[in-house]
């Protein structure tokens, strides 16, 4: 039976399955980075104890108390450099499977992506992004105290902004690795999944939620995960609009780096209350959109 002589009920079917296999495959990547993330801190850490139990030994240590608690610190010492082989591993593994499963693409030069207003655009996004992000931490302690402090031992735990290895992976390697998972594999096959709806700004509009989702869920807690949300649909829409993965890496370098080096230095000299918190995030939003309608003009 040829295309045309297939029946609309068939044709429909057909539609739906096509597109719960497409989500599917948008939703593998970011159940694949989760995996990759426990079995590399599971063999780091066995690792780190194994030698830390051997250094023990050789040091005449005997008490079980004391050999366990240097075996504890020592696998708590090693979260910066879990990070830093997750963020590298992930990057060749993503790296291949976004170059051999969605296409080859070519990312095109960069001085042509970031022709006219792009480049400035893309940093303004990035940098009023983590302005907003970290107004929403900061609001979120107002109403969720013992979340945010959960997370904030996360964070500790990880060295985020203290470990060589940590800052390392986060500033510079995960704007890369994390862009081609989620705004390259993910976002390709989200977009597969959408591509006969007739509408297509609400099409891109779900794919980017989709794409934004996993990256949420991929960094593994709820505060964290429900700003990087919000920041996957900034990401996301610059990829979308310059067709490259170059602008939404670079308004991710900015979010981390500012996030890392600067932005809390801001944040110090302004009052402490939820009303200032809000008040900056709503700001962030509203400059976020004002850069996209600006550079919306240019298009």
């Amino acid at each position: 039976m040829t295309e045309n002589s297939t029946s609309p009920s068939e044709r429909g079917k057909n539609k739906i399955w096509g597109r719960i296999g497409w989500t599917g495959m948008a939703i593998l990547p970011g159940l694949v980075s989760l995996v990759v993330q426990i079995l590399v801190a599971f063999a780091v850490i066995l690792l780190v104890a194994v030698m830390a139990a051997v250094k023990g030994g050789l040091s005449g240590v005997t008490d079980p108390s004391l050999l366990t608690e240097q075996i504890v610190n020592a696998g708590m010492n090693s979260m910066g450099l879990i990070v830093l082989l997750y963020q590298v591993f992930g990057l060749l593994l993503f790296g291949l499977w976004y170059y051999f499963g969605c296409g080859r693409p070519r990312p095109g030069k960069i001085r042509r992506v970031f022709s006219g207003r792009a480049f400035p655009v893309t940093v303004l996004v990035g940098v009023f992004m983590c302005i907003g992000a970290t107004a929403f931490l900061s609001a979120a302690q107002y109403v969720a105290p013992n979340v945010v402090e959960q997370y904030e031992e996360l964070v500790e735990m990880a060295g985020l902004g203290t470990d060589l290895w940590a800052i390392l992976a986060s500033v510079i390697i995960a704007p890369v690795g994390e862009e081609i998972l989620c705004r390259g594999i993910t976002f390709h096959y989200a977009q597969k999944a959408v591509a006969d709806m007739q509408n297509r700004r609400a099409a891109f509009w779900i794919a980017n939620g989709m794409q934004a989702l996993m990256f949420g869920i991929i960094h593994g807690n709820l505060i964290q995960g429900t700003y990087a949300f919000a920041l996957g649909l900034g990401l996301g829409w610059l990829r979308w609009r310059y067709r490259s993965l170059y602008p939404s890496m670079l308004a991710h370098f900015v979010v981390n780096f500012s996030s890392t080096f600067w932005l809390g230095y801001l944040f110090y000299v302004l009052p402490e209350s939820l009303p200032v918190y809000v008040l900056v995030m709503l700001i962030s939003v509203g400059c976020v959109c004002a850069l996209i309608r600006w550079d919306r003009a240019e298009a």
